[in-house]
């Protein structure tokens, strides 16, 4: 009963998000913390995620690290944990570690853990897990509601031609006609709208492609960071296995004095 009645004076329990519009949860944000898988090896870490605007953002925290309101953003904090972590006191800002794109994600809950799931943006699978089943509904549930808030466009509707549109000045010349005014203004008038319109298609030309090379430099900065990642930790396994070999010298050697 303690559970749930701080829930609802604070955050929402899952039946609550089922009752209220998840939209409206979704424009608002959620955060709070959940635990990220290591990249590489084994264990798992606590951070502070926010969701808001169709963006995850996840930040550092260790141990009984606390976090301000202003990290919330705003935000629904999910769960009790999440809760005890916020502090009203002028404390430092967690460090921002990495963002995710929802629209270019897809999220998928654990058939093996109730507690557990995915974001996977194509090229990078992240996994996470809650503190409690409860939580991780509440987290899946108002992500699949943003994301569709934010529908990923395929490349061909994004890219579409938008030249063989055409604008009807049918409408505004009856009712310039039922105006009375003459065939001279309502041909201006016309010529005026076809040029407002021609200069808008191209507007929206221009923020397509804008909106595509954002798209493209996303997905070439996540490539490029997995890449730095694992060469870093090919780095860390190369020098730990040559370490070993340098430490295994001495016994070699004495084995072979052993045998002279």
């Amino acid at each position: 009963m303690a559970s749930e009645k701080l829930y609802a004076d604070v955050s929402e329990i899952p039946s609550r998000i089922e009752e209220e519009k998840v939209n409206e949860i979704a424009i608002d944000g959620i955060s709070g913390v959940l635990y990220k898988r290591k990249n590489f090896g084994r264990g798992w870490r606590p951070r502070w995620f926010v969701l808001k605007d169709g963006v995850v953002s996840y930040y550092k925290i260790r141990g009984a690290d606390k976090v301000s309101p202003e990290n919330a953003r705003g935000s629904r904090i999910i769960g009790e944990e999440s809760l005890r972590r916020v502090s009203y006191r002028q404390i430092l800002p967690p460090k921002l570690i990495g963002e995710i794109h929802i629209k270019v994600s897809s999220i998928h809950e654990s058939k093996s853990s109730e507690k557990r799931f995915t974001i996977f943006t194509g090229i990078k699978k992240m996994n996470l897990r809650a503190k409690t089943l409860e939580d991780r509904t509440a987290w899946v549930e108002t992500l699949r509601a943003a994301k569709d808030m934010f529908p990923r466009i395929s490349n061909l509707e994004l890219m579409a031609p938008v030249e063989n549109s055409v604008v009807s000045t049918e409408k505004l010349r009856m009712r310039l006609m039922d105006e009375g005014m003459s065939e001279e203004m309502i041909r201006e008038s016309e010529r005026i709208m076809k040029s407002e319109y021609t200069a808008l298609q191209s507007q929206l030309v221009m923020l397509k492609q804008k909106h595509w090379d954002l798209l493209t430099s996303l997905q070439q900065l996540e490539v490029e960071v997995m890449n730095r990642r694992k060469n870093h930790s090919n780095k860390i396994s190369s020098s730990s296995s040559s370490t070993d070999k340098v430490l295994e010298l001495p016994r070699v050697t004495g084995l072979m004095l052993v045998g002279l």
